[in-house]
Order: structure tokens, then sequence, then C-alpha cells
């Protein structure tokens, strides 16, 4: 089902979510109150809104935790595990700003950020910046608005210690980068 709602382009699709999971359950290591059925169905399923958030102009964590919580129910998942699954998907989001209520709702929000870093995120920027026709400066400005903001977002220390890693590689990337666009080197 996730698979055939987000598809598998990189940025937001399966390959997005697969990365996700493994960086939640490596930072799940150091808890042992984490609910892995929880978790697993929260990663799994916190971008499913994705695909409605344009047409029902809907931020996409809260249609996905919408979405989440339906299918959920149908399937028969107690009350609990159901408020737990839409904590951590309403916990995700940069721009929605909700304060997650569960360990499981800081690992996905900690793992989804990590996935915005690095040597992926700058694929993903770039991606998703040429997929919304956006220029290299609109693309390089995302770095300042967003993602150079994200290290500071983290609730658990092993994504503290992850994040100011991929963050430095970032920041090497870009001035690299802007040195070569200004043909400096």
């Amino acid at each position: 089902m996730v698979i055939d709602t987000l598809g598998f382009e990189p940025v937001h699709g399966f390959p997005h979510i697969e990365r996700v999971m493994k960086i939640a359950f490596k930072l799940a290591e150091d808890f042992k109150e984490v609910n892995p059925l929880v978790l697993k169905l929260a990663v799994l399923l916190h971008d499913i809104g994705r695909v409605e958030e344009e047409t029902l102009r809907k931020h996409h964590a809260v249609l996905s935790a919408e979405m989440a919580k339906k299918l959920l129910v149908q399937y028969g998942f107690s009350q609990e595990i159901i408020d737990k699954v839409v904590d951590a998907i309403l916990a995700h989001s940069f721009t929605l700003k909700y304060t997650p209520k569960t360990i499981e709702g800081r690992i996905l929000s900690d793992a989804d950020k990590l996935d915005a870093l690095g040597a992926v995120g700058i694929m993903r920027v770039f991606m998703e910046s040429a997929y919304r026709g956006r220029t290299l400066e609109e693309a390089i400005n995302h770095f300042y608005e967003k993602l150079f903001k994200l290290k500071d977002l983290m609730w658990t220390e092993k994504a503290k210690k992850m994040a100011e890693k991929r963050y430095k590689f970032m920041v090497y990337f870009l001035d690299r980068l802007e040195k070569e666009i200004e043909a400096e080197e």
C-alpha cells in the first residue's frame, strides 16, 4: 500500500521510507521503551499524505496522520497504538512544529530530519528542486532557510551526533559549490 501510494521516487517515496526506517531503528537501539510496532507503522505511514497535500491544500503530516488513523482502525489496531503512531507522524514535520509526546515520535522526527541532511540530503534537495523547476539559487537557499536548522532540532543524543556530521558535510559541499560557481577554484 505504501509503495503503491508513494512510488519509488527517492525524495519522499519508498526509498526515503527505507532510509528513515534504518535510521529510526538505529536510534531506537538506545531506548528499551520503544514499541517497535509503533515505530515501524509510523515510519511506513509518515508521508502517505504527500500525494494529497497540494490537491487538498492541507499539511502532509496532518493528512498522513488522518490517513494512518483510518487505516489502523480498519486493521483493528488498539487505540493506544493508533494514538502513538499519530503522535509520531505529526511530530516528524519541520514546518508543523508539533512536539512529540512519545519516544517513537522523537525518533521518527530525528530519523526523518537526518534523511534531509548529509550526502542524501544534498541529493534530495537537487532532485526536488529540478522536479519543481527551482533555480540553482533557490536550491542553495533551501539549505540556509531549512536544512541547516535541522541539526538543532534533534531530540536524541545519537541523532545530534549524526546530524552534526551530516551538517558539516553539507557546509563543506556548499562552500565548494559556491567557489566553483564563482570560478574561485
